[in-house]
C-alpha cells in the first residue's frame, strides 16, 4: 500500500519590513514563496488598518465549508460579498516579487515602506507605525481565547475569524 504523502501548506513566520517599488511590488520572503515557483495569494481588507494575504487554497477551503450556511444566511452571504468585491489575485514574479494594490496599500496609511507580519495562516500587511506587539497580558489572553474559540468548530469559529478579519466597520 503507499503511502500518501500530506501536502504540507505554507505557514507565515516572523516579520519584515520592505520598500515597494515604483510598480506597487514588494519582496516577498523566500521562505513565504512556493518552491516551485508559483506564490499566489489573494489580498482582503483587514481590520486595524492592514490588508491580509492567504494562500488561495487556503481561503477556498475555508468559505468551501461554510457555503451551505452562508446560501441560508443573508448577513454572511454580505460578509462574502465584501469580500469579493475586494479581493484582489497577487502572484509572485520569478523574481519573487508581489504585485500590490496601490490604493488599498494608502487607504491602510503604506506609503513607500509597508510591514509584512507572518500571522501563521496569512500574511498582515500594514504600515510599519500601525504595528506593535502587545505586551499586557489582558490583550494576549484575548487573543489566545479566540484562537480557542475558533478551534470549536467552523460554527463557533466563523463569527470570531469574520470579526477578526473585517473588524466594527
Amino acid at each position: 500500500m503507499a503511502e500518501e504523502k500530506r501536502q504540507r501548506k505554507t505557514m507565515f513566520y516572523g516579520e519584515h519590513d520592505r520598500a515597494l517599488d515604483p510598480q506597487c511590488r514588494v519582496s516577498l520572503p523566500s521562505e513565504w514563496r512556493s518552491k516551485e515557483g508559483d506564490t499566489e495569494l489573494v489580498m482582503i481588507p483587514a481590520a486595524g488598518k492592514a490588508l491580509v494575504l492567504l494562500p488561495e487554497e487556503t481561503l477556498h477551503d475555508f468559505f468551501e465549508k461554510l457555503q451551505d450556511e452562508s446560501i441560508a444566511n443573508p448577513e454572511i452571504q454580505m460578509a462574502f460579498a465584501f469580500l469579493g468585491s475586494q479581493a484582489r489575485v497577487c502572484r509572485c514574479d520569478k523574481q519573487g516579487r508581489l504585485p500590490l494594490d496601490r490604493k488599498k496599500l494608502e487607504s491602510i496609511g503604506v506609503d513607500g515602506q509597508v510591514k509584512m507580519v507572518g500571522a501563521i495562516t496569512h500574511i498582515r500587511l500594514c504600515a510599519p507605525q500601525n504595528w506593535s506587539v502587545p505586551e499586557d497580558e489582558e490583550t494576549i489572553a484575548g487573543y489566545l481565547s479566540n484562537i480557542r474559540q475558533v478551534g470549536n468548530g467552523a460554527a463557533n469559529g466563523l463569527a470570531g475569524v469574520l470579526s477578526s478579519i473585517l473588524g466594527s466597520r
